[in-house]
Parts: structure tokens; sequence; C-alpha cells
């Protein structure tokens, strides 16, 4: 018997903590974000991460944009998050806040890190007006299956039909070829302080 594909929808508030763990571990080895959550028990790391992307995750859902794939059981099978063009990853209301949860969770230094990344992703969007998909995820039970690109395909249909250009990272080089499937041409690449990079990608309405 074929599983059954999951089903898309938009995202919204009540989501945020089950993106936040499928995040977590879709990250948890990925080149960009693993150095990010430094604690070398693996309980306060979870702790960190998914502390950390459920801010972030929560500052997406002020938006309309982002949408999840959901199993037959109801759990989540991917996420993507994105932002409507002119939107920024964290609204200036959210700052402070911010850092002082990176301050506390992850050190003076950790915070630095994680504010350098963004600093650096921030600067390589182009000015051209666009939405981000800032987090594509697929929870482990549901890899190689298809769950995030038929989110990730199922999402730029809107875009298509009102004309909008996106624009994403890829942080793991093995996604690479899935998003040029899908319509994007790589335009640069990002390297963040530990030394990895991320190709950036961007996609014309089709």
């Amino acid at each position: 018997m074929i599983p059954a594909a999951p089903t898309p929808r938009q995202a919204v508030p009540a989501d945020r903590e089950a993106i936040a763990h499928v995040l977590t571990a879709a990250f948890w080895e990925d080149p960009v974000w693993q150095p990010m959550f430094p604690a070398s028990d693996p309980a306060e790391r979870e702790h960190q991460a998914r502390t950390f992307w459920s801010f972030m995750v929560n500052e997406a859902l002020q938006y309309p944009d982002s949408a999840v794939a959901v199993g037959p059981d109801g759990d989540i099978a991917a996420a993507a998050i994105w932002f409507p063009p002119g939107a920024d990853e964290i609204r200036e209301a959210s700052l402070e806040p911010h850092a002082a949860l990176t301050q506390h969770l992850l050190g003076a230094d950790g915070a630095a890190a994680i504010d350098e990344v963004g600093r650096r992703f921030g600067e390589a969007r182009p000015s051209e007006p666009h939405a981000y998909l800032t987090l594509l995820a697929v929870a482990p039970e549901w890899r190689g299956r298809g769950a995030g690109m038929g989110l990730l395909r199922h999402t730029l249909t809107r875009f298509d039909e009102t004309g909008i250009a996106s624009y994403l990272e890829s942080s793991n080089p093995v996604n690479d070829a899935r998003y040029e499937r899908l319509g994007y041409r790589r335009v640069g690449a990002v390297e963040v302080p530990s030394g990895a990079r991320a190709s950036t990608y961007w996609r014309d309405p089709a």
C-alpha cells in the first residue's frame, strides 16, 4: 500500500512548537546551523535549537505566507517558512527580545555568532522585491518521500500566480539540484564564520 502524501495547508500560530521540533531535527547536522548550537550535551543542544527556532517561527507566523504539509496522523511532515516581500526575519519590536534570548541560550560568543550569520545572510539578499524562503525542513520520518519539495512546489504556485519572485539560501549542497529542478538558479554564496558556505538561489515567477 502506498502511504498517503502529506496535505499542504497554511501554517498557523498553533503549529509553532511542532514546526520548531521539525526544524531542530532537520538542521541537527546541517553544515551551517549545527555549529550555532554548541552544547556538548544533546539534550541541552536540543533545547538551544528548539527554543531559537520557536522564536524565529513566531516571527514568520506574523505573516500568512508559511505553509506546512500534514501527514495522515496529523503530524507535520514538512514546513516551508516564508517572509513576504519587504519583510525582515526579525521585526524591529523583536530585536531586543531576540538579543536577550540568544544571550541566555548561547552566551555572548554564541549570540554574536548567530548575529553574524544573520548579518551575512541579510547582506546577501537581493534588493529586488522577492518572497524569502528562510527555512525548508522535513521531519526525519518523511525524508526521501518528496514531502519537502512537494510543499515548496505547492507554495510556489501562489507566487507564480501573483508574479512574485523568490529567493532562498541552500545550506546543504545535497539540496541544490532539487531547487534547480523547481526553477531556481544559483546567484551567489554566503560564507559563515565556521567556514561553511550556503549557496543563494533566485527564482523568477513561472
